[in-house]
C-alpha cells in the first residue's frame, strides 16, 4: 500500500489528469470525436501522462536523493527507484498499444509528444534546449484529437501556436522556486540559465501571447480560449517534470 501510495505522488497525478482532461474535452467540443474515439484518446492520454511523471522521478531520483527533497517519493523511501522505473516502461509500452488503436497518423502523433516529454526527462531539461520539448509535446496535444477525426485534419496553425506558447509558458513558469535544489544537482535549462527574474519575464510574455492567440477567435472555440488562458496561469505551480 505503501508503495502504491508512492507510485501516485511519483507520477504527478494532477497535472496528468488536467492534460489528459484538456486533450479530452477538446476532442469533444472542438473536433466532435465520438464517444468510443474519446474513450481512447483519454486512455492513451492519461497512459502517456503517466510514463512520462513515473520516468521524470526514476531519471531524477539520484538528483533528488542529493538535493534532499522530501517532497519526492524517492528520496522520502515511499517506493524503490526500480519500481517507478518498470512503471514508467510498462505506461510507455502500453502508451504505443493505445495510441495506435486511434489511428496510425494520431497515434504517431501523439507517441512523438510523450517521446518529446521523455527526452526532457532524460536529458533536455540541463541544457539551453530545455524549453523544445514543452513546445514540442504542447503544440502536438490538440492535434492527436483532430487527426483522429474522420476525416483527420491538422488544426489551424494559431492552434499550434497557443500550444507552443502554453508549453513555453509552463516551462519557465515550473522552474520557479526551484533554484537552490537545481543548482545542488546541476540542472541547468535554459531557466536556470536566465535566471528567476528573467524566467518570470518569459513566463508572462508566452502568456500574453496565449491570451492574444485565443482572443483571436482563430484558435477554437470559446472554451477552448478560457482552456488555454486559465491553463497557462495554472501551471505556475512547483515544478512538475
Amino acid at each position: 500500500m505503501r508503495w502504491l501510495a508512492g507510485l501516485v505522488q511519483a507520477c504527478h497525478l494532477l497535472p496528468s489528469l488536467a492534460v489528459t482532461a484538456f486533450g479530452t474535452a477538446y476532442g469533444a467540443l472542438a473536433v466532435d470525436l465520438p464517444l468510443p474515439t474519446l474513450l481512447v484518446l483519454a486512455a492513451a492520454l492519461l497512459v502517456g501522462q503517466l510514463s512520462i511523471g513515473w520516468s521524470n522521478d526514476w531519471v531524477d531520483a539520484p538528483r533528488d536523493t542529493t538535493a534532499g527533497r522530501p517532497d519526492k517519493p524517492i528520496p522520502a523511501g515511499l517506493v524503490p527507484r526500480g519500481v517507478v522505473g518498470v512503471a514508467a516502461l510498462a505506461a510507455a509500452a502500453t502508451c504505443v498499444g493505445v495510441s495506435l488503436a486511434l489511428g496510425v497518423v494520431p497515434g504517431l502523433v501523439h507517441l512523438v509528444a510523450v517521446a518529446s516529454a521523455w527526452a526532457y526527462n532524460a536529458r533536455l531539461k540541463s541544457t539551453p534546449a530545455s524549453p523544445v520539448p514543452y513546445v514540442v509535446s504542447f503544440a502536438l496535444l490538440p492535434a492527436v484529437a483532430s487527426t483522429a477525426a474522420s476525416p483527420g485534419q491538422w488544426p489551424h496553425v494559431t492552434v499550434l501556436v497557443a500550444g507552443a506558447a502554453l508549453g513555453v509558458a509552463a516551462h519557465f513558469a515550473n522552474t520557479v522556486g526551484d533554484g537552490e535544489a537545481d543548482a545542488l544537482t546541476g540542472v541547468r535549462g535554459l531557466p536556470q540559465r536566465l535566471g528567476p527574474r528573467r524566467s518570470m519575464s518569459r513566463w508572462r510574455s508566452s502568456s500574453c501571447s496565449l491570451q492574444r492567440h485565443c482572443r483571436s477567435g482563430r484558435s477554437g472555440p470559446a472554451w477552448a480560449a478560457r482552456s488555454c488562458s486559465s491553463q497557462a496561469h495554472c501551471s505556475r505551480r512547483p515544478r512538475r517534470r
